[in-house]
């Protein structure tokens, strides 16, 4: 179960950092 957390956790942060690379790149 713990590992579960993690691994959404882990997406959320990526797909938030991708999100910020898409604003800075294209504009959002």
């Amino acid at each position: 179960a713990i590992m579960d957390t993690i691994k959404d956790t882990a997406k959320t942060v990526a797909v938030g950092l991708l999100n910020k690379l898409k604003c800075k790149i294209t504009g959002c």
